[in-house]
């Protein structure tokens, strides 16, 4: 019991820092939360085009001007909040200069520190970036509203799509153990995240074909699935959000597996 309790007081304490350290940047947030809103005006200005000579129920897809608006604005908050490029760079700048040695000292899991530091983090921008965007551009851009019957499965496509991400980024991060440079994989994971995760348009949108295969992936739980429980896109159904509890596990369990792989090999390149 003492050691859950002090692997629990670890654990808060690396996300707490991660937290302090968002606010001490509190420029770098500003800059970032007017950016924001700048984009969430031009996605609406965009998609108010798209739709221009509709009425108000016209629908792309299944999804009417409203929904894919909100969509458009919640996916660019959503970017900034969730761990993405910054966390592999980190630790692939970590690994290279030996910085890592120090976090193999501390009495926890190395990989469940870096999940932690990825929640402190999502939590500060969160709170700093993410909640003033959406109330600002929903009180002066595009009003919206949340149905109370749909918050728990939010909540829960919304762990789901953090697992995710997270994993994805670790495991680019991670790689560094075993590859030169890890700038290729970054790039890729942005291409497909972009293509086939949804986080330029809902996946609903795009030809049966490709969004038949999109919905096996697991890009499209990192954006598509929490962004379409939240404008309740009827394409997000129960199915889905299981496939994506599954990549989560599953991305989980490789994390796990290469963690334990490159630590083994840091183990016997050090003697």
């Amino acid at each position: 019991m003492a050691a859950v309790r002090r692997g629990w007081q670890t654990h808060r304490a690396v996300a707490g820092m991660q937290v302090k350290l968002a606010f001490h940047y509190r420029t770098r947030a500003l800059a970032q939360g007017i950016g924001a809103l700048l984009l969430i005006g031009l996605q609406v200005a965009l998609w108010s085009a798209v739709y221009a000579g509709g009425d108000g129920s016209a629908r792309a897809g299944w999804l009417t001007l409203h929904q894919t608006t909100l969509y458009a604005a919640a996916g660019t908050v959503w970017v900034l909040c969730v761990p993405g490029l910054a966390l592999a760079r980190q630790l692939e700048a970590r690994i290279r200069d030996g910085r890592i040695v120090t976090e193999l000292l501390l009495p926890t899991g190395f990989q469940s520190q870096w999940f932690s530091a990825a929640l402190g983090r999502t939590l500060g921008v969160t709170a700093l970036v993410g909640v003033p965007a959406v109330l600002v551009g929903g009180a002066l851009l595009y009003p919206f509203s949340l149905d109370p019957a749909y918050v728990g499965r939010l909540v829960l496509t919304t762990v789901i799509a953090f697992v995710v991400l997270f994993d994805f980024s670790y495991l680019i991060g991670l790689s560094a153990f075993f590859i030169r440079r890890v700038e290729g994989l970054n790039e890729v994971r942005e291409a497909l995240l972009l293509l086939l995760g949804g986080s330029m348009m809902p996946i609903s949108l795009y030809p049966q074909g490709l969004r038949d295969v999109a919905v096996w992936t697991p890009f499209v739980h990192g954006f598509y699935t929490p962004l379409g429980t939240l404008v309740r896109d009827p394409f997000v159904d129960g199915r889905i959000i299981a496939l994506g509890g599954c990549w989560a596990v599953v991305l989980s369990g490789a994390s796990v597996l290469c963690t334990r792989a490159a630590l083994r090999k840091l183990v016997i390149a050090g003697g």
